[in-house]
């Protein structure tokens, strides 16, 4: 527990650096920001880690806890946090809803507290131009390989499988997977790679699995009329580190590139060809714009 000393010097430390703080989830997520789109703010905005420490301890509820306290100590605050937080917080009804006005209009958690419209800020790097940018960059040979929605989609089915394992589980209070799961696997072996999953992390739940997770996830991406459009909605509700991991995967493989392998290393190099062709999502350009009003 920091001492009552610590406290008061993080406070007159806040107050004489000024600016309003922008609380984050993780220390990646300040480097998109702060490094990548929205460096040209950081005069009026601080954007901060709520992780604490070498072991992280970052997430939804220490950014809910950090707005408090800066708000409680006059010192404006905002929070952004994923949207994957609303599963974890039992507040499925409210993750699963594909409207986004009705999304944004519930602010189930303030309206200091900004719950992201899409599941994490993985998933607004995913972006079919960036990637095409990035493929560009490193193959010398001509013509160089396009990239598009519809090459993106090719490998939509199985994150939504992986997606949907991870909601199911997060669900269930059970730690879902890691990126890599079933990385090798691809539809019906995908398939039986979860079905064994969950009979192993939940025996008691005989014949359960992800199809009703599914049918929710592909919701979000009805009515689209054209394949950009439909790669934009679903992107909402994908997991974005697994997806990120998977399409960087493959791409490697399929054109041969080794350092797309380094997905980690491709969030950086993603979101500078985001912000290089000025592609930012307008959600993020409008919260920000707002959090300035606050001054």
């Amino acid at each position: 527990m920091a001492s009552f000393k610590q406290v008061q010097t993080e406070f007159i430390e806040t107050k004489y650096e000024g600016g309003i703080k922008v609380f984050l989830e993780s220390a990646e997520d300040v480097r998109i920001f702060s490094d990548h789109w929205f460096s040209h703010k950081l005069d009026k905005l601080r954007f901060v880690s709520a992780e604490e420490g070498k072991s992280g301890g970052g997430g939804c509820q220490v950014v809910i806890s950090k707005v408090e306290k800066s708000n409680e100590q006059d010192i404006k605050a905002y929070g952004i946090v994923d949207r994957d937080v609303l599963l974890a917080g039992n507040k499925t009804e409210i993750f699963w809803e594909s409207d986004d006005t009705k999304f944004h209009d519930a602010q189930p958690y303030g309206e200091k507290i900004h719950v992201l419209r899409r599941w994490e800020l993985e998933n607004y790097l995913l972006q079919p131009s960036a990637f095409a940018e990035e493929v560009s960059r490193r193959i010398s040979r001509s013509p160089v390989p396009s990239v598009s929605a519809d090459t993106l989609l090719e490998y939509a089915e199985d994150i939504i499988q992986v997606t949907a394992l991870t909601a199911l589980s997060v669900s269930k209070s059970i730690t879902s997977p890691s990126p890599g799961f079933g990385i090798q696997s691809s539809g019906l072996s995908l398939s039986e790679e979860i079905n064994k999953h969950l009979e192993k992390n939940f025996p008691d739940e005989v014949g359960l699995d992800v199809s009703n997770e599914i049918n929710k996830i592909k919701t979000f991406e009805q009515n689209a009329e054209s394949t950009e459009e439909k790669w934009n909605n679903l992107t909402r509700i994908l997991d974005g580190k697994k997806s990120l991991m998977r399409l960087c995967h493959h791409l490697s493989d399929r054109f041969d590139i080794k350092s797309f392998k380094i997905w980690e290393e491709m969030r950086g190099c993603l979101a500078n060809s985001i912000a290089s062709n000025e592609t930012i999502d307008s959600e993020l350009i409008e919260l920000i714009e707002n959090i300035e009003k606050l001054r």
